[in-house]
């Protein structure tokens, strides 16, 4: 199962006799109960989700490349959110980058999204590079939210690193 966690195309999991699901199948299946990244929370005491998730794939979503993410941080023009686990963002993460673990969107969503006031302004959303799929996740989650402007970075945390970018370590962005 943590294979398939990583990989969409992951080895089949037998769930009955005679069916044969990949992990992704039975994610998108048990959506509604689990709380799963990608619905639309309503700002409230208590979050809820909607029934309609947008879930938009790799290639429908818009993508930056390495130097195109590098340039939006030089110029400063966008928000970065870091989608890996909250020990993962404390072991190094993109200057800026607020953390909003993917996979805990009903936690994080209420510390993060007041501090996206503008539905305009660009979020790029990355986690573990091309076979994560936590930033694609998120970035559907934020457009339910009513962002407009949301793109991933597709190279994400493993080819900022290897380019010997700036990096933060430490819960802070």
């Amino acid at each position: 199962m943590l294979f398939n966690t990583f990989y969409s195309d992951g080895i089949p999991l037998k769930v009955e006799q005679t069916k044969s699901y990949h992990l992704q199948d039975l994610l998108k299946k048990n959506q509604t109960s689990s709380g799963y990244a990608g619905w639309k929370t309503v700002s409230s005491k208590s979050a809820s989700v909607s029934a309609t998730p947008t879930n938009l794939a790799l290639d429908q979503m818009p993508r930056l490349s390495l130097l195109g993410a590098k340039s939006r941080f030089d110029q400063k023009s966008s928000i970065f959110l870091d989608a890996r686990s909250p020990e993962e963002y404390a072991e190094g993460h993109i200057p800026g980058a607020l953390e909003f673990y993917a996979d805990d969107f009903e936690k994080f969503a209420p510390l993060v999204l007041p501090q996206l006031k503008d539905k305009n302004q660009e979020l790029i959303a990355y986690c573990h590079g091309s076979s994560c799929e936590l930033s694609l996740h998120l970035a559907n989650a934020l457009i339910d939210q009513g962002y407009t402007n949301v793109k991933v970075f597709f190279g994400g945390w493993p080819e900022w690193k290897k380019a010997n970018y700036p990096i933060n370590k430490g819960d802070q962005p």
